[in-house]
C-alpha cells in the first residue's frame, strides 16, 4: 500500500489533539459506507482507515486501508471490523459516511446514524452523502493511492461554498429526522465510467428514508434559496427564448417571506423572494431599458423554476421547505402529525420570485 506523507498526515489529523501512545497501532477510520448486503436481512459496511504504525524514534509509518464486512446492525459490523485486524480502530474521525441509495430507499438512515449518534465515540460533524449505486464502488476507489475521502470531503466543501448542496452534519440531519418537522436534503454523488466523482446535487427524503428523486445542483441552490439557507452568494444560470445565451447573476441579497394559510381544509403556501443579482456572464450592450427586461425576464424564469421544484417536492411528498413547522405553529388544533403526509400531497404552492439587477462589470 502507498505510504501517505507524514506531514501531511499530521498536518491534517493531530492538530492538538493526539499524542504518541494514543496513534501507535492505531487504525483511524475517515470514511464509512453501508449499503444493502446479498442478504436481504443484512447491511455491507465498508471502511478506509488509515493505519498508524510506531516506527521508532517518535517517528510513523503511515498507510491507507480497506476493509469489508457484513451483518445485520451497525454495532455488529464495528465489532466484525474490529476483530479482522490488529491494534485499536478508531471511528472518531470518520468524516464521511456514505450510504447506496438501495439502502437508503428500503431501509432508512435512522438504524444507520443512532448508534452514531449515540455513542460516546461518534464523530458528529461528519457529512452523510447518498450516493448512486452502491458505497462500497466509491471507497474502493484508488485503493493503492491517498483515501478517496478526502476527494469527496473536496467535493462537498466546494459544493458548500457555491451552495450547490446543503451545509449538513450527522447531528443536524439527525435532529431533522427525530424532529418530524422538516424533511431533509443530502448530498448526492455518482461515479463516471472514467471512475471520476462528481457533486450530482441532493436526493430528497420522506423522514429517514430516501425518495429516489434527486434535485440538480441548480435546483438545490433554489431550493435553499427559498428557505433563506444560503449564506453565501450564490450563482443561479438563467434560460429564454428571448436571451441569445444563458443569463447567470449572482444573488447577493435575498428577503424571504413564507406564509402558509389553511381555509376550509385546503393548505396553501404563498412563497415571495425578492432578490438582489448582478451579472456574472452576459454578453450584450447593456442600456437601462435592457436591464429592466432582464428584471422581468429573470423574475418570470426563476418563478417558473420554482414552480417546477415545488412540483418536485409534492411528487415526492419530501417536505424540504419545511411546511409542516409552518402549519403546526400557526394552526395547532388542527395539526396532525399522523395524517399530514397524505395532506401535504394536496399542499398548493404560490411561489413568486422578483429579481432586481443591481449592475455587472458593464452594466450602471
Amino acid at each position: 500500500m502507498r505510504k501517505i506523507l507524514f506531514i501531511f498526515f499530521s498536518s491534517s489529523l493531530l492538530a492538538g489533539c493526539w499524542d504518541q501512545n494514543q496513534l501507535k497501532d492505531t487504525r483511524l477510520v475517515n470514511g464509512i459506507s453501508f449499503d444493502n448486503a446479498e442478504e436481504p436481512d443484512k447491511i455491507l459496511g465498508t471502511v478506509r482507515a488509515i493505519n498508524v504504525r510506531g516506527a521508532g524514534g517518535g517517528k510513523f509509518e503511515v498507510t491507507d486501508e480497506f476493509y469489508v464486512s457484513e451483518n445485520k446492525t451497525v454495532g455488529q459490523l464495528e465489532m466484525d471490523l474490529q476483530n479482522k485486524v490488529s491494534g485499536r480502530m478508531s471511528a472518531g474521525k470518520a468524516f464521511i459516511i456514505i450510504v447506496g441509495e438501495e439502502l437508503a430507499k428500503t431501509k432508512g438512515i435512522n438504524s444507520l446514524l443512532e448508534p452514531i449518534i449515540r455513542s460516546t465515540r461518534g464523530y458528529i460533524s461528519s457529512r452523510i452523502i447518498i450516493c448512486e449505486g452502491k458505497g462500497n464502488d466509491i471507497l474502493s476507489l484508488k485503493q493503492n493511492e491517498s483515501p478517496i475521502v478526502f476527494e469527496v470531503d473536496d467535493l462537498l466543501l466546494g459544493g458548500e461554498k457555491e451552495s450547490y448542496i446543503p451545509t449538513e452534519t450527522s447531528f443536524t440531519i439527525w435532529n431533522k429526522i427525530t424532529d418530524n418537522s422538516t424533511d431533509v436534503i443530502i448530498p448526492f454523488i455518482k461515479k463516471d465510467n472514467q471512475n471520476i466523482l462528481r457533486l450530482a446535487g441532493s436526493a430528497l427524503f420522506n423522514s429517514d428514508k430516501f425518495t429516489g428523486t434527486t434535485l440538480t445542483t441548480s435546483q438545490t441552490t433554489l431550493l435553499l434559496t427559498l428557505r433563506d439557507d444560503n449564506k453565501n452568494r450564490t450563482k443561479v444560470n438563467i434560460e429564454a427564448a428571448e436571451l441569445s445565451q444563458p443569463l447567470t447573476i449572482t444573488i447577493e441579497n435575498s428577503k424571504i417571506k413564507t406564509d402558509v394559510v389553511k381555509e376550509n381544509g385546503k393548505v396553501t403556501c404563498h412563497i415571495k423572494a425578492d432578490l438582489q443579482a448582478r451579472v456574472v456572464s452576459y454578453y450584450d450592450e447593456e442600456t437601462q431599458e435592457n436591464i429592466n427586461s432582464l428584471n422581468k425576464l429573470s423574475s418570470r424564469e426563476l418563478t417558473k423554476q420554482a414552480k417546477e421544484l415545488t412540483n418536485i417536492l409534492i411528487e415526492a411528498n419530501s417536505d424540504a421547505l419545511g411546511i409542516a413547522k409552518e402549519l403546526s405553529t400557526k394552526y395547532p388544533e388542527s395539526w396532525n402529525p399522523d395524517t399530514w403526509k397524505k395532506e401535504y400531497q394536496q399542499v398548493e404552492f404560490k411561489p413568486v420570485v422578483n429579481v432586481e439587477i443591481l449592475g455587472s462589470y458593464n452594466i450602471r
